[in-house]
């Protein structure tokens, strides 16, 4: 009984810290891509001559490759080949906008796959979205 009730512990312990690990990504250094869906304002310290387009570029690259679908892209008429943009809750015209964001002021990155994103914002949104989030 005794071997059973410390084995019960040990292992409530190690599923604890697991869990707390899991809900806490702590402080990801720069290029470590803690989060394959996220960058933050602490990545993005290192990097103060960047603009938030340049910062996608080295730091997730695969958002901006995110599902290159031409075929659609042709068929819409639009240019779907690219992710869309969203800055502070308000979509951007183009990819493009983002490269006049100087990292220092942005607070976070997120990106949204095509299913999260056409679930959340409608139908265009094939290839993803990402949202940007400004400190001011």
């Amino acid at each position: 009984m005794r071997s059973y009730r410390a084995g019960f512990i040990l292992f409530s312990l190690v599923l604890f810290v697991g869990f707390l690990s899991a809900c806490y990504p702590g402080r990801a250094t720069s290029g470590s891509g803690a989060s394959p869906n996220l960058i933050g304002n602490w990545e993005l310290r290192d990097m103060p001559d960047f603009n938030a387009l340049d910062a996608i570029r080295r730091l997730r690259p695969n958002w901006l490759r995110a599902g290159n679908r031409p075929a659609i892209a042709a068929a819409t008429g639009g240019n779907s080949s690219q992710p869309r943009v969203h800055l502070n809750g308000v979509p951007l015209q183009s990819l493009s906008e983002l490269e006049e964001i100087n990292v220092l002021d942005v607070r976070e990155m997120r990106y949204l796959n095509g299913t999260d994103a056409s679930t959340r914002f409608g139908t265009g949104y094939m290839n993803g979205a990402i949202l940007v989030t400004l400190e001011r």
